[in-house]
């Protein structure tokens, strides 16, 4: 028995000590809580379904992280935008600050048909766009941005969306809604500032006081993480979720370690 502890215990070490070396035990030992990165200076944030993720800044500039943990970044050549929105296709989409909707494809933009733009989402299911106008509308698009269809509802402000069914958008009051067989329902949520849901269904929330929440129950229940706040602009995957603080800070939080 002693000999096998002994044995266990010279396994682990040499099993934290490879981590170590790999950079990995920090992931490890961090994989539930909230962790400041280094990069700053951002506005928005979007997560590719390979864990790859994309920014926008404060000066209208585009970045894409080198890997999953964003510890370095690469910036894309194009200027002027806002918010961004990554599909289940890879393809990137992004709103410039003179609402035009464009998207990053084969690694050139184009610019779509759509006009004073304020959020955009992409449906994790069936790629389909949805965005919300600067007047609060939302429209969607079933043709890669070509033709879009308005939709009841109005005076919205941000947007997220996994399928037809389950569709949540915020409000400029600051409440939640969702879509179910063509109408709006108010949820009890208030003081929301952004919305973003993971392809496992889970609901994230940033608040209008920095905070952030999360809802498996489709927002009748909500998980308040304390430990963290001043956070704004946010989007998640089944890993985690990234946020961009009101100071422009990117912040993250894994589920699980990322090896």
């Amino acid at each position: 028995m002693i000999f096998a502890h002994r044995e266990g215990c010279l396994l682990r070490s040499l099993l934290i000590t490879f981590l170590l070396l790999c950079g990995m035990y920090s992931s490890l030992a961090q994989a539930e809580i909230w962790s400041r990165t280094a990069i700053s200076g951002m506005k928005d944030v979007a997560v590719a379904p390979d864990g790859i993720i994309w920014l926008t800044d404060k000066n209208g500039a585009v970045w894409k992280s080198d890997n999953i943990y964003a510890s370095s970044l690469t910036q894309i050549e194009t200027s002027g935008f806002s918010r961004i929105s990554v599909g289940p296709d890879g393809v990137v989409w992004a709103v410039k600050s003179n609402g035009t909707l464009w998207k990053f494809a084969t690694d050139s933009w184009s610019e779509t048909a759509a006009k004073e733009i304020e959020d955009v989402a992409i449906a994790l299911d069936s790629k389909k766009v949805w965005v919300v106008r600067k007047n609060g509308t939302i429209w969607f698009s079933s043709d890669q941005g070509q033709r879009f269809m308005q939709i009841e509802g109005s005076d919205f402000s941000r947007i997220s969306v996994k399928s037809e069914n389950m569709v949540w958008a915020v409000k400029s009051d600051g409440t939640l809604w969702n879509l179910a067989a063509g109408n709006w329902n108010k949820t009890a949520a208030n003081g929301i500032e952004d919305i973003a849901i993971a392809p496992n269904g889970l609901i994230w929330f940033s608040g209008k006081d920095g905070t952030v929440s999360s809802s498996s129950d489709d927002g009748i229940t909500f998980i308040l993480y304390e430990e963290v706040g001043g956070l704004k602009n946010i989007d998640a995957r089944n890993r985690g979720a990234w946020v961009v603080s009101f100071d422009g800070t990117l912040w993250h939080k894994f589920f699980s370690p990322q090896f």
